[in-house]
């Protein structure tokens, strides 16, 4: 069923392979089978790759569920089998990593007794996926959107800054939204969080916004920054080490301001998922360094 939703995610049955490490031949002998087992075609196959027949969008439809289930209760049952130790996967998105790195495995872990923490480093949407497929424990995200079986507490809102290389903009001072977007910009793909704020902006002041450069890399972004072709607009722990070597320039978008908030994302299976009140504890603790943290401008909620 894992192969089955990652066929349906990348829609190529190569690129599923490749991202779960696998033979193309074994992935789709796997879901040959489950198509055998159920007695239906799941995926139709097309030149540009594969899509869900229709019985496939039903079985999608239950299969992130299942995944989820499955992979709780193995942690349950090598917990018991165990010393009692219990394994806790947290997603962090790039810019968490790099303004707090890894101190909250260091400095924090007192804070969960009897628990081995895992952190997973990726954009917000795709730990989301990760989250709804049962690969997460909970996640650190600022995703606006969940389903049902999660639940969603705000911890901080941040705002963004219009990141240059330092030799082409000599101004450190803060810009206004307009003069932000009438730069070259490079930004994430269309669902990125950043660039949705970006677009959403832009279309409710009815001013233009074209993005000279859009790719779903970060490296690849601030690569086109380094070079002088582009600017962009990211969180300041997105570009930390950059600005702090004195390499990017930083300045506070307003007027206004574009503001996302980080959320803790958890099951609404607490019990299964082994977060108790002193994982609330740690998360609080993680966001006051977060807010401490030199640079970005962040509120705490």
């Amino acid at each position: 069923m894992i192969y089955f939703q990652k066929a349906l995610e990348t829609g190529n049955i190569t690129q599923a392979a490749a991202e779960l490490h696998v033979a193309q031949t074994a992935l789709g002998i796997q879901i040959r089978n489950l198509e055998s087992e159920l007695g239906v075609p799941l995926l139709e196959r097309h030149s540009r790759g594969v899509r869900a027949t229709p019985c496939g969008d039903v079985l999608s439809q239950y299969a992130e569920e299942i995944i989820s289930r499955v992979e709780q209760a193995k942690r349950a049952v090598r917990e018991r089998a165990g010393s009692g130790t219990k394994t806790i996967t947290l997603g962090l998105t790039p810019s968490i990593v790099r303004l707090v790195g890894d101190e909250i495995l260091t400095d924090l872990s007192h804070m969960l007794p009897g628990v081995s923490l895992a952190v997973v480093e990726d954009f917000s949407i795709v730990l989301m996926r990760q989250l709804e497929r049962g690969e997460l424990s909970c996640a650190l995200t600022f995703a606006q959107h969940t389903d049902p079986r999660f639940t969603r507490r705000a911890l901080l809102e941040e705002e963004l800054f219009l990141i240059t290389a330092n030799e082409t903009d000599g101004d450190t001072g803060e810009i206004t939204f307009r003069d932000a977007i009438a730069h070259e910009l490079a930004l994430c793909a269309e669902r990125d969080v950043v660039t949705m704020s970006v677009t959403e902006i832009a279309t409710r002041l009815g001013v233009p916004l074209q993005v000279a450069y859009q790719v779903q890399s970060l490296r690849a972004v601030k690569n086109l920054v380094a070079k002088g072709v582009a600017a962009t607009i990211m969180p300041y722990g997105a570009a930390e080490g950059e600005l702090r070597k004195g390499e990017f320039i930083a300045r506070h978008i307003v007027s206004p301001a574009i503001v996302r908030t980080l959320a803790i994302v958890i099951p609404r299976d607490r019990g299964a998922a082994g977060l108790g009140p002193e994982f609330d504890a740690f998360i609080d603790a993680v966001a006051d360094r977060l807010h401490a943290a030199r640079g970005p401008v962040t509120r705490r909620l």
